[in-house]
């Protein structure tokens, strides 16, 4: 599927900004607007843009490319009327699309799972689809951002003097070439926006609406936009695997290091391999087993487990994100743990002479091991999810056995945050040992089926 970007208007309201520059061009936590609308549709599968230009269309091209340094195919329409509304731009590019392709603002940037999703919608042959936002709270300028009405997944009504909405445009559309004969109609009858064309397709029952369920968007209108764009986005790389911890302390240390980071060379691998070296002058800094270095040590590793989410933001950020880079601080993780957990022994075995601690500190290392291997193993095995209900009750994340072990370290408590662990992380074992036998005796084989 392809892509069409609107990119021809002068961007009035930067104007004070950009100094004669074209608004997109502008710079967004180390990426250019438009670079960011190119990069998240390209992380959704689309690798075909059309870009129409207008203000500063020679400035635009030369500053994009062909797009062969994104990995994309990128081809340009210039719109001589671009004074006028942008119903005109899309129109000038219907030459390039005989089947359904997204169509996105080069001032506006999503999270890029929107128009992934937004592309899977079968639409008939003269419908189109608006991603909208239903949280009221997600735009900065009310006033200047436009309204839609939302009855049961159809859009009534779509204007940005709307007294009763209860959902943003969000700038992202699917849309069929029928879109094309709609803005034909309502040029010749000097109606030129976009919106202008949309609202035949409301008053036809034609605009489907898309919820983008929360997901991270923001119009950059204006500077102040753009800052607002910013916070959206660093608060928008909280995941949903993170525990209470990174959720409320963490990340928000992370993103505010990650702010500066994307002004550097530095790239999340080399984030990743970092951590390990880290973990290993940690090691040794607790493995004196005396103050003040396993108070330092306690604190490297809170300062590790903070850190830790610097190279995913800073790739999900600058759109660097691989399979390889997510594979490899995974297991990269597991030899920070194990450096922690044996320094801690090793400490505790120096000052005290109790060699009871090692076979401990092998329980805890082996927790470790299993939390991550049983579930994959079953699934592997099995292709079932090991799930069982009390996990919530009782399931800590990274973030929060990383703290354990700080505190442990901190107040000289190596024991009693060993024992909190194993009691935690090994009755997780038995619970899916459980969990696993029950899921297994209620699949039927072939072989039962046939008798």
């Amino acid at each position: 599927m392809k892509a069409l970007i609107i990119a021809a208007g002068n961007g009035t309201r930067m104007q004070s900004v950009t100094r004669g520059r074209h608004k997109s061009l502008m710079n967004l936590l180390g990426l250019k607007i438009i670079e960011r609308v190119i990069l998240g549709a390209k992380e959704a599968g689309i690798f075909e843009f059309v870009i129409v230009t207008g203000f500063k269309g020679k400035e635009l091209k030369k500053a994009v490319g062909d797009g062969s340094r994104f990995g994309v195919s990128i081809t340009f329409v210039h719109n001589n009327n671009w004074e006028k509304a942008n119903g005109i731009s899309v129109f000038k590019a219907k030459d390039y699309f005989k089947e359904n392709f997204i169509l996105l603002m080069s001032d506006h940037v999503f999270d890029w799972r929107t128009p992934l999703k937004l592309k899977r919608i079968k639409l008939k042959e003269d419908e189109c689809a608006l991603a909208i936002d239903k949280d009221l709270d997600s735009a900065l300028d009310i006033d200047d951002t436009t309204k839609v009405l939302v009855k049961n997944s159809k859009i009534t009504s779509i204007n940005k003097s709307l007294d009763a909405y209860n959902a943003y445009d969000t700038g992202m559309f699917l849309c069929s070439p029928n879109i094309f004969k709609v803005l034909k109609k309502t040029i010749s009858h000097h109606k030129n926006s976009l919106s202008d064309g949309m609202r035949i397709l409301v008053k036809e029952g034609k605009l489907r609406a898309f919820n983008i369920k929360g997901r991270f968007w923001s119009d950059c209108d204006t500077y102040a936009d753009i800052k607002f764009a910013e916070n959206k986005l660093l608060k928008s790389l909280t995941e949903s695997k993170d525990g209470f911890l990174s959720k409320k302390i963490n990340r928000k240390v992370s993103t505010f290091l990650t702010r500066f980071l994307i002004k550097t060379p530095i790239t999340p691998n080399m984030i990743s391999f970092a951590i390990p070296i880290i973990g290993i002058l940690t090691f040794f800094i607790l493995a004196k087993g005396t103050y003040p270095w396993i108070l330092i040590g306690g604190l490297l590793i809170q300062f590790m487990s903070i850190i830790d989410g610097c190279d995913g933001e800073l790739a999900r950020i600058k759109f660097l994100r691989s399979k390889w880079g997510g594979f490899l601080d995974a297991n990269l993780d597991k030899y920070v743990d194990t450096a922690i957990v044996a320094g801690m022994a090793l400490g505790y075995l120096k000052i005290t002479g109790n060699e009871l601690i090692l076979p401990i500190a092998l329980l805890v290392i082996f927790g470790f091991g299993l939390d991550g291997y049983m579930p994959n193993k079953f699934i592997a095995t099995v292709r079932k999810k090991l799930s069982f209900d009390i996990f919530k009750f009782i399931n800590i994340e990274r973030d929060l056995r990383l703290l354990i072990l700080a505190l442990g370290a901190i107040f000289n408590q190596v024991l009693l945050a060993f024992a909190i662990i194993i009691l935690i992380y090994h009755l997780k074992v038995v619970i899916r040992l459980i969990s696993a036998r029950r899921i297994c005796n209620e699949i039927v084989t072939p072989s039962v089926q046939k008798a």
